[in-house]
């Protein structure tokens, strides 16, 4: 894959120390969490890392989501949580946290903005879906529509190499027309963030993180997540993570055969393999 590893190394070390950290704040508060996506794969199938994977994925339900943004500023230094909400430039509907004291470069297509804030932990909420199936597929249109929105209205800050190569078409199709110079994210973020709300994790049969990379595959049986139940625990690393009450259903829904290590060609990676500290009157930071 071209990526030393000792930049995953490191890269790691930074993002478990944040995801200490945002554990450390969510049990404070009494907030529900689960690892999700590459981070539970990785936990349940190298206790761990995935060797190859570079970020962190978390899901929270919608009400415990939307009270972490308001204790983002309870995450200790050099720490950051950035949302669309109150982070100036922001360009993505779900918080993520970033480290403010190094610089990571993402892996993008051909484009004048080759590099880009690294984060370190991606926080999606776990929203509701309408339990008829008709209203369903159309609220799956709602959001896919809104989605492509957001991918044209961004596409100018890079496209990253990790995106299906149709999808990395799409975009630069919109990027060359200028779509996105008519186009205003907040608002489409704005309108996101209205029709989410409207669904309710509580008394949806089915719930998930649909802004998540696979969008509507993340849509599982609500059940599974186990929300108001005992806590289940996994190894990540040196620590215990919360995971999905039906976990191993979700990884062979999100993955098949969820044991089994996809060929080379398939471990997507999004950043390129430097890490900068940054540096102040030239002192690191």
């Amino acid at each position: 894959m071209g990526i030393a590893m000792e930049f995953m190394e490191e890269l790691h070390s930074y993002e478990l120390e944040a995801l200490q950290a945002f554990i450390r704040l969510c049990d404070k508060h009494n907030l529900a969490y689960f690892v999700i996506g590459g981070t539970l794969l990785g936990a349940v199938r190298h206790h761990g890392f995935i060797p190859w994977d570079d970020d962190v994925d978390v899901a929270m339900p919608r009400k415990d989501y939307d009270k972490l943004l308001k204790l983002a500023k309870e995450l200790p230094s050099p720490l950051v949580l950035e949302d669309y909400h109150f982070t100036k430039g922001f360009r993505s509907y779900f918080a993520k946290i970033r480290n403010g004291s190094i610089e990571i470069t993402e892996a993008l297509t051909n484009n004048k903005a080759d590099k880009r804030v690294g984060y370190l932990i991606d926080i999606l909420p776990i929203d509701g879906t309408p339990n008829a199936l008709p209203l369903r597929k159309l609220y799956y249109a709602k959001v896919l529509f809104l989605r492509f929105l957001c991918g044209a209205a961004n596409v100018h800050t890079g496209i990253r190499t990790s995106r299906p190569k149709w999808e990395q078409n799409v975009l630069k199709a919109c990027r060359a027309v200028k779509l996105y110079r008519i186009l205003q994210i907040k608002q489409i973020y704005e309108w996101m963030d209205k029709l989410f709300h409207r669904q309710k994790v509580e008394t949806s049969l089915y719930s998930g993180t649909i802004t998540g990379a696979y969008k509507t595959h993340e849509i599982v049986p609500t059940a599974w997540f186990g929300i108001k139940k005992e806590p289940v625990y996994v190894t990540f690393e040196t620590i215990q993570v919360r995971a999905p009450k039906y976990y191993k259903r979700y990884l062979h829904h999100m993955f098949g055969d969820y044991k089994e290590l996809p060929p080379e060609s398939e471990r997507k990676v999004h950043y390129l393999g430097t890490i900068e500290k940054k540096r102040q009157n030239g002192v690191v930071v």
